[in-house]
Parts: C-alpha cells; structure tokens; sequence
C-alpha cells in the first residue's frame, strides 16, 4: 500500500481529483458584476492586518480594508475584460508561482508527512543521513607558486622524509594559511575549505604515516592521518528534522510535476519557430510526446 501511494500515476489521479475540487470551490457562481465579502475574506483581511500591526483591525480600518478590496477587484476585473494580462510576463510569473504553490500544498494533503512515512523514507534513504567521515590529520602544502612542480617536489619530499613523525614534517612544506593540524574534524569541513576532491582523496590513504600527494584547491598536499572514522547511519529519532524536510521537499517536487503533466497533458504544443538549430527543435519535439 505505502508503495502504491509512492506511485506518480497515482499521485496523478488523487491530485487531479483535488486540483478539480479546489477549482470548483474557488471558482464560485458569482456573475461577472457580483463582488461577494464573505466571512472568510473579512477574515483573511483582518489576519493579514494583525500580522502587519501586531493587534487586530478596529471597526473604522475593517472598512477600510473591505473598501479597498472591492475597489482592487473592480480594477482587476475591469483589467481582466480589457485583456491587460495578456502577454504581461510578470501576471504570467505570478500565476504560475501560485499553482507551483498550489503543487505544494496538495502534496500535504496527499502524502503526509506522517510519523509511517517519514519512517518508511528514512528506510529507503539511509545513506543520504549517513554521518561524514572524521578525521584526525596533519597536512603540508607545495604551492606552484614556489616550486615549478609542486607535484614532483611533493613527491620528493615524502620519499625522503616519510619515517619524520607529525612535528618533524611541518617545516618540509610552503608556508599555508589553513590550519597544519586538523583534530576531530569532518568531511563538510574539509570539502568546504580544501575541495570535495582533496577530501575524497582522503578516503583511501593509509593511517599511522605520511601519504600522497593529494591534490587541493591550494596545491599538492602531504597528509598523515592519525585516526579515521567512517560514515555511520544514525537513529531514525536523532534525524527526523531533517528526514522529515527532505522528505516534504521531495513530495513538493513529486506533487508539482504530477501535476503540470496533467495540466500540460490537455495542450498542444507546436514548435514553430524556424530560427533554432535543428538538434534544438528535435530535443523539444521529444520533450513535447507524451
């Protein structure tokens, strides 16, 4: 069942079938000259109101506000029947912003994130929790600024000093802004101040002596790691946070392209325009089958 529930086709018809409720509720029977305040409108205007002032409107203001609501949707719709929407990119934007949201809300509705799913998705995700590697290491650096091959001269220097203990090594290396030493710190650390390459590099190096080189963002670096510890999947509870954001993330994602298939399944797209390169029109005419 919960994997039915996963299913895209039916994402497709549940939020089809709420799409269309929604629509018939919002689209009311009014006639084109009929302006209707209902309570939830005088609601929503004074809620808008106390987020603003931090207190609720007074008798006077409401007034205010329902005035000034009926003179917008004069103009709106005055605006509608002299076809000023058309061809306005930012009118164009902003509809569509409201049915991406739109897409974000139904996916609440239909795919909770309930205590079940969020387990089940924690299940079938578990490496994407996975704590980074740690690391205890000691590192030096060949810049190209001082040598013409900073990879050879790395090399050189770890053949001939590579049974010097951690204090010995420092002084071998150019001269480095960073840290020499780096106790108790993680792959995010690492891939943020040297490079996702240098730290992958890390991954494979022997512990207990110095190994390389390996190359950074900086230069060519020697490296002696003194402990490494591996990734691990955590508890679900020390998590759920961010199992839960993932999760919430994803079926926004899900729901709004379920949905603008559906929508875009009632078009017909044609591919007019001549001023394109061939490989072009053909990517797009694919993109367009159903």
């Amino acid at each position: 069942m919960k994997q039915l529930i996963k299913e895209p086709l039916i994402h497709f018809f549940l939020l089809g079938a709420l799409l269309f409720v929604l629509y018939s509720q919002v689209n009311k029977s009014d006639t084109e000259q009929d302006i209707v305040v209902d309570n939830a409108d005088v609601e929503h205007m004074a809620e808008l109101w106390r987020m603003q002032w931090q207190r609720p409107p007074t008798s006077e203001e409401l007034q205010g506000l329902i005035d000034k609501y009926v003179n917008q949707e004069v103009l709106y719709r005055e605006a509608l029947r002299m076809n000023l929407d058309h061809n306005d990119e930012i009118v164009k934007r902003r509809l569509a912003q409201k049915m991406e949201f739109l897409g974000q809300d139904l996916s609440g509705l239909v795919a909770p994130a309930s205590e079940d799913n969020l387990k089940a998705y924690f299940e079938e995700h578990k490496k994407d929790f996975a704590t980074p590697y740690r690391y205890n290491l000691y590192q030096i650096l060949f810049t190209a600024d001082n040598h013409v091959n900073p990879y050879d001269k790395a090399k050189a220097v770890l053949k001939e000093y590579n049974s010097l203990d951690t204090q010995g090594m420092r002084e071998k290396g150019d001269p480095f802004l960073l840290d020499y030493a780096l106790q108790d710190t993680d792959a995010f650390y690492l891939n943020r101040e040297f490079g996702e390459q240098f730290s992958q590099q890390l991954e494979t190096l022997p512990t207990g002596e110095w190994a390389g080189p390996i190359v950074s963002g900086y230069g060519v670096h020697l490296v002696f790691i003194e402990s490494r510890t591996p990734p691990s999947i955590p508890n679900f509870a020390d998590v759920k946070d961010k199992v839960q954001r993932d999760y919430e993330y994803q079926m926004e994602q899900e729901s709004q392209a379920a949905i603008l298939k559906a929508l875009r399944d009632n078009y017909k797209v044609r591919i007019t325009a001549d001023n394109l390169e061939k490989a072009t029109i053909d990517e797009l005419a694919q993109n367009q089958q159903p």
